[in-house]
């Protein structure tokens, strides 16, 4: 009968993927148990102590601390069930927020991939794709919280009248949404702009709006004068947020936006 091999700690580690200093730690714990070399002390593990140290693993990265695993050889297999019962609730929030930020990945890159559509094909004739923009109340606290989790819902708008005001919204707030943002009951009163029936592909331009992000300065002016251009007379430019980013003209907001105005025809 063969002799049962022993692994030595780097072997143990790179098998329970930690590293060797880790392995040292649950020893001294008591976690976790070695033999020792006769020749040379190092420490070497059998199988069945690379089993047992796996659990010590799997507790582990299931957020179980050191000190509830502390006497895990006397533990029952209640008292085990009990230090897991105890993780259980944390591990499905960790789950929710794992998820939560996936679906956040998934939404901020489909928002990159709009702004390099926009970029490539420049201006070109479409109806907003927002209902409406409120405008902001500084001072209560229910924008801020609904912009930080939800920033693409982040409006501007500019007048060509003023083309080097830029103005900060919430775009497509429900009426709770637009209440809490302008610090009214309905959010009627804090409407800055509403998308009407005659604003069509013919008198509006699908653009990239760019704004710097201390509102300084922003490509309106062009986008006015090229909606000129394409005879279209502009009003004013409505938009909402894509992403911050840096290009050879500095760092911009980007924003899906569009020219609204009326037919110079």
């Amino acid at each position: 009968m063969a002799e049962p091999r022993l692994y030595d700690i780097k072997d143990a580690a790179r098998y329970l993927e930690v590293a060797p200093s880790t392995l040292r730690y649950w020893e001294s714990q008591g976690l976790v148990r070695a033999r020792r070399n006769r020749g040379n002390d190092y420490r070497q593990y059998s199988l069945h102590d690379l089993i047992e140290a796996s659990e010590i693993a799997f507790y582990r990265k299931l957020g179980v601390p050191v000190r509830e695993l502390e006497g895990y050889r006397a533990l029952s297999a209640r008292g085990l069930d009990e230090a897991l019962a105890r993780t259980e609730d944390d591990v499905e929030r960790r789950i929710a927020q794992l998820e939560a930020t996936r679906a956040r990945l998934s939404r901020q890159r489909a928002l990159n991939a709009e702004a390099a559509r926009l970029a490539r094909q420049g201006m070109r004739p479409d109806a907003p794709g927002i209902a409406r923009l409120d405008a902001i109340d500084y001072d209560e606290a229910g924008p801020w919280r609904l912009l930080v989790e939800e920033p693409w819902r982040y409006g501007v708008l500019v007048d060509a009248a003023h083309p080097n005001e830029i103005r900060e919204a919430v775009a497509d707030a429900s009426p709770s949404e637009a209440g809490a943002a302008t610090g009214t009951c309905g959010g009627a009163a804090g409407a800055l702009w509403r998308r009407s029936p005659g604003h069509t592909a013919r008198t509006c331009l699908e653009c990239l709006l760019k704004v710097a992000p201390a509102l300084s300065e922003s490509n309106a002016r062009e986008l006015f004068d090229k909606a000129r251009g394409q005879g279209v007379e502009p009003v004013l430019i409505v938009g909402s947020y894509l992403l911050t980013a840096t290009d050879d003209a500095g760092r911009w907001d980007f924003h899906r936006a569009w020219v609204v105005g009326e037919s110079a025809a």
